[in-house]
C-alpha cells in the first residue's frame, strides 16, 4: 500500500487534533507504516500525551484489552487497519471518541453505524 502522508500533512493532523474541543487523554495508533506511525507518535510524545505500539509491535489481544481499559480517546487508524477498528469500536463505552481515518478523502459509508463517535478525514484538513 502506497503512502503519501508527509510530515507536513502529519502536523496539519496533530494542529486539527488538539485544537478540538476534546482534550486527547491517549493515542491508539492503528498504522502499518512504521514511519508514519512515529512521526505520529513523536508529535504526541512531546505534548506527554500516551500512544500505543503498533499492532504488528505487540499482541493484538493483549493491546487491544490494554486500549479498551485505558483512557484512549483518540484513534488514528490506515486502511490497513479497519478489521481491528471494528473489533474495538462496539466496545468502546465512551461517546468523546474521535476516530481519524488518515487514507480517506471522505468518510466512507461504514462510518454511520457508529454514530456516537466522531470521525475525521482528510476533508477535514486545513
Amino acid at each position: 500500500m502506497c503512502y503519501k502522508l508527509p510530515i507536513q500533512q502529519v502536523t496539519s493532523w496533530i494542529n486539527v487534533l488538539t485544537s478540538t474541543n476534546i482534550p486527547i487523554q491517549s493515542v491508539a495508533l492503528l498504522i502499518n507504516n512504521l514511519p508514519v506511525n512515529n512521526l505520529f507518535a513523536d508529535q504526541f510524545n512531546r505534548m506527554n500525551i500516551k500512544t500505543y505500539p503498533p499492532i504488528k509491535e505487540a499482541d493484538p489481544n493483549i493491546l487491544m484489552n490494554e486500549i479498551l481499559n485505558s483512557d484512549c480517546n483518540l484513534f488514528i487508524v490506515d486502511r490497513s487497519s479497519y478489521p481491528l477498528l471494528r473489533q474495538l469500536l462496539p466496545s468502546q463505552k465512551k461517546n468523546d471518541m474521535v476516530i481519524v481515518l488518515i487514507q480517506e478523502s471522505w468518510m466512507p459509508n461504514w462510518t454511520w453505524s457508529f454514530t456516537q463517535y466522531h470521525f475525521l478525514c482528510q476533508q477535514d484538513l486545513p
